[in-house]
């Protein structure tokens, strides 16, 4: 019988976030880390999970990221021209 467990995180930023990649070559999976004022998350591969399934993990998340930036870029668009009102 197999169970799975589930889980929902909500990851509201400040305004002093911070991320970066830990970068380990060859060695041992790389791991991605965002921390804030009162929170942090970290997200790596287990040792288990076949190199493909990463390296396609990794290439579905840029695509993500991607779409964020463009969204975000959007939203804040009308804010950093300096000629239109700002949006409250």
């Amino acid at each position: 019988m197999s169970s799975s467990i589930g889980a929902s995180i909500s990851f509201h930023l400040t305004d002093k976030p911070f991320v970066m990649c830990h970068d380990y070559g060859t060695n041992r999976t790389p791991i991605l880390a965002v921390q804030d004022e009162h929170a942090s998350f970290t997200l790596y591969a287990r040792d288990s999970v076949p190199p493909a399934e990463q390296l396609r993990f990794a290439q579905d998340l840029l695509t993500a990221v991607a779409a964020y930036v463009t969204a975000v870029e959007m939203y804040t668009a009308a804010e950093l021209t300096p000629s239109s009102p700002e949006r409250r």
